[in-house]
């Protein structure tokens, strides 16, 4: 079932000097499919096309982005849409892990000043200093922190707590990426009338529970930070998944199925 497509094509070719290989001048948007159904589509290619702008690196017509990933769709599968600087188009499709969703990570703390790396509203693939601290800190991800003590986002994911007994999100406000699975997570807890709402989540807050979001983990709690135990699951964690699952499940069709958070 994997696939690897360039330009459109199995035999497709990147040349060795276009920029997005020497420069890292690449974005990038991954979806899933629930079945053969795939998720908020639409969200994901108006992303793709709003990170290209900022990057200025050329977009296709939407239209064509949106075509062919439907061609490709498989079941229960992530679809990664790629676009280099030099103009080429990469679309990788693979099984879904059902292991990663749900399941407790590791982090590490990043202290992330302003003004380093792409923009923050931008899905680009300019991603070694994230994955070498996260690889010399021995954990799944690590969780970006302003010099201040304001959260911010995780390296693959985007940031739900629960804080005095309410879900609380950063807010985008410009600096950080606008997750669809974010997105998603904001109107499932509106319809099912759970307290989760934007607002600024610091460091040293008490926690009670911590988690991330995104496409491959759905929602996962947060088991280590640095080393230490974290906030991890808890009931409004759990609650906030299930009515994502009800919410996507009207969206596509069916029920996801699979472990939801604290079944790990």
């Amino acid at each position: 079932m994997p696939k690897l497509l360039v330009d459109g094509s199995p035999e497709g070719r990147i040349p060795a000097d276009d920029p997005g290989l020497l420069l890292g001048m690449t974005v990038f948007d991954t979806l899933r499919t629930y079945g053969r159904v795939p998720f908020r589509l639409d969200a994901h290619v108006r992303r793709l096309g709003a990170s290209a702008a900022i990057m200025g690196i050329p977009m296709p017509p939407p239209a064509q982005v949106r075509a062919e990933l439907l061609d490709a769709l498989e079941p229960d599968a992530w679809l990664r849409y790629t676009l280099t600087a030099g103009g080429h188009r990469v679309l990788q499709v693979h099984p879904v892990d059902p292991a990663r969703i749900a399941r407790p990570i590791a982090v590490d703390w990043l202290v992330w000043p302003e003004g380093v790396g792409p923009p923050g509203p931008v899905k680009h693939g300019n991603r070694a200093w994230w994955i070498r601290a996260a690889q010399q800190a021995g954990v799944d991800e690590v969780l970006l922190v302003r010099p201040n003590g304001e959260l911010c986002e995780a390296s693959l994911s985007n940031v739900i707590a629960v804080v005095d007994g309410a879900l609380v999100t950063p807010p985008t406000d410009g600096r950080c990426l606008e997750g669809v699975t974010r997105g998603a997570m904001l109107d499932a807890a509106a319809r099912a009338g759970l307290p989760l709402r934007e607002g600024v989540v610091r460091r040293d807050d008490p926690i009670e529970e911590l988690y991330v979001c995104s496409t491959l983990k759905e929602l996962a709690p947060i088991g280590r930070i640095g080393g230490a135990p974290g906030p991890g699951a808890g009931p409004l964690g759990r609650a906030l998944h299930q009515a994502f699952r009800a919410l996507v499940a009207e969206a596509c069709g069916e029920d996801p199925g699979g472990p939801l958070v604290g079944d790990r």
